[in-house]
């Protein structure tokens, strides 16, 4: 096996905001497919056990491209902390959706400069709300291939009850707390009104009664997070899916931030080996 290598990148997203991607990859004798990577909520590309999933990705001739939503609170200079709450707080969900296009966009620019012959496919992986994002783009742009979740909630407005919208409107800002850095977090109210001005577009449900692409659905049974429910949702819509349930898996298949050693869960090895399977049939 050759070893993996990583290419780091930084270009626009969507409202002028920088996009942080890397690239894992190996020497392969044919073309491949690229993989897409997003993230979810209060989440970032290098979290946990993601940049080893990547690894194990490339080394199955499945070259890997993970990203940072261009507003998700991270910096080019700081990867894994949430220095940019600005940011953070003037994401909404029209931003993700023009980011995943903005990084295909990129990859069809710079593919010729990849260090392997990619055969113009590309299959997208979204966690938690990356997962919904992940299925609007797959709806809607006829560059994804394949597509696969991992924890997705089954639509996304449930995010617009975080606040009653009047309250939010006059603060306007609803403050959430991370629990893993204990930081205040901000949400401006534009999230409700960007939603609005672009609800045909980000209707989850209508958009997975016409899904075309192949699906594969994961879940764990134990996410309190997330329920399964969620999974079922999506599968009772796109009935071409295939869902997979991990037994005793948490919201990140029983991983976590950061990852002390170069070692994956039980439940996280089942994700990666069924999503490879998916990927390579």
């Amino acid at each position: 096996m050759n070893p993996i290598q990583h290419i780091d990148f930084k270009f626009k997203g969507s409202a002028g905001k920088l996009i942080t991607a890397d690239l894992s990859y190996s020497t392969y004798p044919e073309s491949v497919p690229i993989v897409v990577f997003a993230h979810g909520f209060k989440g970032f590309k290098d979290w946990g056990a993601w940049p080893l999933a990547a690894e194990i990705f490339a080394s199955k001739r499945l070259p890997f491209f993970k990203f940072n939503f261009s507003h998700n609170g991270t910096t080019p200079n700081h990867l894994q902390e949430f220095k940019d709450l600005e940011g953070f707080g003037n994401n909404n969900f029209k931003i993700e959706y023009d980011d995943v296009g903005c990084v295909l966009d990129f990859i069809d620019k710079k593919a010729e400069t990849f260090p392997f012959v990619w055969n113009g496919e590309v299959h997208l992986i979204g966690h938690s709300r990356g997962g919904a994002i992940a299925l609007l783009s797959a709806s809607q742009d006829e560059r994804i291939s394949k597509c696969a979740t991992w924890a997705s909630v089954s639509d996304l407005e449930r995010y617009l009850e975080m606040k009653d919208f009047t309250e939010w409107k006059k603060d306007g800002v609803h403050t959430i707390v991370n629990g893993r850095t204990n930081q205040e977090m901000p949400i401006y109210f534009q999230f409700i009104e960007a939603f609005a001005e672009n609800a045909e577009l980000l209707r989850l449900g209508k958009h997975l009664e016409n899904f075309e692409r192949p699906l594969l659905i994961i879940h764990g049974e134990e996410d309190n997070v997330v329920p399964i429910a969620d999974a079922h949702t999506i599968y009772n819509e796109v009935p071409h899916a295939i869902l997979v349930e991990i037994e005793k898996a948490d919201h990140t298949f029983n991983t976590k931030h950061p990852l002390t050693e170069r070692k994956i869960t039980k439940a996280f090895a089942e994700v990666l080996t069924e999503t490879i399977e998916f990927f390579l049939l």
